[in-house]
């Protein structure tokens, strides 16, 4: 599986070890970020992740999110992705962390 960002912000909180500064997430919601990333990346697929119960993988229904996907970081935040595939290779396209409940 191949992990993408269509979000720069995340690809660069994705890769970051200490945080400094001010974030845009708190720490718990960033640590739950990059473990989902570690995981992803860690996944032969997405069924493997979808058996991952405490994720929460599930498709989006909202309009605005037409072919989306999404699991569980931190309380009511979402990593939401996107699914491709490509030959025999499924591409995940990280594009936003979302407060479910904003």
């Amino acid at each position: 599986m191949i992990i993408k960002f269509t979000n720069q912000n995340l690809e660069e909180l994705a890769k970051r070890k200490e945080l400094t500064g001010k974030q845009a997430y708190s720490p718990e919601v960033i640590l739950s970020f990059q473990k989902r990333i570690f995981q992803m990346k860690s996944a032969k697929n997405t069924q493997d992740l979808r058996l991952i119960k405490p994720l929460h993988f599930e498709k989006l229904k909202e309009k605005r999110y037409k072919g989306k996907y999404s699991v569980r970081l931190s309380g009511a935040f979402r990593l939401i992705f996107g699914i491709d595939k490509l030959g025999g290779v499924e591409i995940i396209e990280i594009d936003e962390i979302s407060d479910h409940y904003s």
